[in-house]
């Protein structure tokens, strides 16, 4: 056979230099597809088993876990007491946070309606110095467990600022000078509870919780994030009633109620984004559900209130309209739980608050209409602080 000229004796034919590689490409490329597959499937698999081997109810979810728990002496370490009440008029957010490596506690009070936000003074919420040895009687702020895990009552005695639907303090003119819109508030709150308590993550739907182990990059930045999360908390909802009074006003309230508690090691910088959201229906509960994104794992669950109790949030969709500052402007909610019961909710953003946290991280808080009765509280965290370089973190 006779060679062309220039053609080495041999040498493969002109064109098939180029394809060989692409095709030596293409199939390493499917073998490196087939290798992910494979991995993330083992992944998801050992993940599986783990969740699915996990005890059925925390054995340290006891009623004296209501009360304060011992320092144990972290700094960072931190518990809160949460109450969320939901109208379709107005919310309330009350919050009682202990900080005993900073001998503080952090409070908020915050009553939101259509036209504004009344908030603690000055940054909208307020921190108490001096307060030593985790107390449930802080700045104006009570709150008292009467039987673990069903009945609690919240007071407050002291002043909040008007703000406007945005957020921002409501200045009006004075005899003198501009002053800040600031009232007397008293509230009287009692929480009953209609559901046993929910832990997130050892009641999120196992599958959910086993496919995102599953997507995890596993090294040691997980590990490293794992370690630092000691921390446990459980969520439960119920009816928030009694009245608060705010000037001349009094709101007899009846409302839709969440409220948790936690306590670990807290950085409000930990995550890039997270959310919370509850969402009520007239005077009931209807679902609540969060999500943490970390650069290495994303973290989801939550439930819908139904006529058997709570059921796990198998799948989760979220989808917002943001704005160049604060709070999304709407909100939706798709959602399947662990029966296949599909709920798919709605929402706009009526009045917002914004807060900075330890300058880490910052809330966006919102007071959200869902529909034609429904009404809930969104929260969306930020990170503010940017993250090391991986080389600098590993």
């Amino acid at each position: 056979m006779s060679e062309r000229r220039g053609q080495r004796p041999g040498a493969p034919e002109p064109g098939a230099i180029m394809t060989r590689p692409r095709e030596a490409a293409r199939e390493e490329a499917e073998d490196d597809g087939i290798s992910s597959i494979l991995r993330r499937s083992l992944k998801e698999a050992i993940a599986r088993w783990a969740v699915r081997s996990r005890a059925p109810r925390p054995s340290w979810l006891r009623p004296q876990d209501e009360a304060l728990h011992p320092w144990d002496g972290r700094r960072h370490y931190a518990e809160d007491y949460t109450f969320v009440g939901v109208l379709r008029e107005l919310a309330v957010v009350v919050r009682l946070e202990w900080l005993p490596g900073r001998e503080s506690h952090r409070l908020w009070v915050i009553v939101f309606e259509e036209d504004g936000v009344y908030a603690l003074p000055g940054s909208g919420q307020q921190i108490v110095r001096g307060a030593g040895g985790g107390l449930w009687r802080v700045g104006g702020l009570t709150i008292d467990c009467d039987e673990p895990f069903a009945r609690w009552t919240i007071g407050y005695r002291g002043k909040l600022d008007r703000r406007g639907a945005d957020g921002r303090p409501r200045i009006e003119d004075g005899a003198d000078a501009p002053a800040l819109v600031r009232e007397e508030c008293r509230i009287d709150l009692t929480f009953l509870a209609e559901e046993q308590p929910f832990v997130p993550g050892t009641d999120d739907d196992a599958d959910l919780l086993s496919r995102h182990l599953g997507d995890a990059s596993w090294d040691a930045r997980l590990l490293r994030g794992l370690r630092r999360r000691q921390s446990r908390s459980y969520v439960q909802v119920g009816e928030l009633a009694g009245t608060i009074a705010i000037g001349e006003r009094l709101l007899a309230i009846d409302a839709a109620a969440l409220r948790m508690h936690s306590w670990g090691v807290r950085d409000w910088g930990g995550s890039d984004r997270a959310l919370h959201c509850f969402i009520a229906e007239g005077k009931r509960p209807r679902l609540w559900v969060h999500r943490a994104r970390f650069p290495w794992l994303t973290l989801e669950g939550g439930f819908v209130v139904g006529p058997q109790g709570l059921e796990p949030v198998r799948d989760l969709g979220v989808t917002v309209e943001r704005r160049p500052a604060g709070a999304p402007r709407r909100v939706g909610l798709d959602l399947e739980t662990s029966d296949a019961h599909g709920v798919a909710v709605e929402g706009e953003a009526i009045s917002e608050l914004s807060l900075d946290m330890d300058g880490r991280g910052r809330l966006e808080l919102a007071f959200i209409r869902v529909g034609k009765e429904g009404a809930g509280i969104w929260v969306g965290q930020r990170r503010t602080l940017p993250r090391p370089d991986d080389r600098s973190s590993g």
